[in-house]
């Protein structure tokens, strides 16, 4: 979805059109998942902060003021319930191992995943969100440096050092 067509549909859903929402949802809900999924780590949470983003949305629409970034306005309620979940929810993340283990199993797919879980919530705040903003919702390093408003120079630096940083400490594997 484009920002102008998610500025488009904030606008109508403001405005009391429940079917704007509804696609407003059907557009953004899997990457907004994504990127609270790798932002908390907990698929279940995740789900919940989907679901409030939205709500969130619908109730706040009235107050958004249309600038070509409607997209990005989404994502920032999106971060900041995941910002309140993780102080709220902080739980200690364990010990990785060496590297990853060779995936032939589900069983190995499933340890794989949470191994890459632990390692996304060892980068800092800006690095995780550039890293899942790009990888997990599959934004382009253009798109999510207009998205956080800040310059692509920064988000191509980000994004470098976050994949650096998850060769180290998944063994070279990512």
């Amino acid at each position: 979805m484009e920002q102008r067509a998610a500025d488009e549909l904030i606008l109508s859903v403001a405005a009391g059109d429940m079917h704007a929402l509804e696609a407003l949802y059907s557009g953004m809900y899997r990457e907004i998942y994504g990127y609270l999924l790798s932002m908390v780590g907990d698929p279940h949470a995740a789900e919940d902060l989907a679901q409030d983003t939205f709500l969130r949305v619908y109730k706040y629409a009235p107050k958004f003021v249309p600038s070509g970034y409607g997209k990005s306005w989404v994502y920032k309620i999106a971060g900041r319930l995941a910002l309140t979940y993780r102080a709220k929810n902080s739980v200690p993340t364990e010990e990785l191992p060496e590297t990853l283990a060779d995936s032939h199993s589900a069983e190995d797919r499933v340890l794989d995943a949470q191994l890459v879980t632990q390692a996304m919530a060892r980068l800092s705040e800006d690095e995780r969100q550039v890293v899942s903003l790009h990888a997990v919702s599959g934004l382009p390093l253009r798109e999510i440096a207009e998205l956080l408003r800040i310059p692509l120079g920064t988000v191509k630096w980000r994004h470098a050092e976050a994949i650096k940083k998850l060769k180290v400490m998944l063994g070279g594997n990512f």
